[in-house]
């Protein structure tokens, strides 16, 4: 599976948590054509559309991710 960033993660914690590890393994297997086995397409498969609210970042990941990015700016002004 390919899991590329946070809201990768929750949503295959999601889909695990729904419907258990060895089913989002065996749909993997199951993923048609050249498609990749992002958690979305997992997902499809599964016959399930991931919610939105996988989509919202936390409050507290959000506000480290932009200090993190501020010290890499921060690093880069010279």
């Amino acid at each position: 599976m390919i899991i590329q960033n946070d809201q990768d993660r929750r949503a295959v914690a999601w889909l695990i948590e729904k419907f258990g590890a060895e089913a989002v393994a065996e749909a993997e297997t199951r993923i048609a054509g050249e498609r990749r086995p992002y958690p979305s397409n997992i997902a499809k498969v599964l016959g399930v559309s991931l919610p939105e609210s996988l989509e919202r970042t936390e409050n507290a990941a959000a506000r480290q991710k932009l200090a993190e990015l501020r010290r890499m700016l921060e690093g880069k002004g010279g």
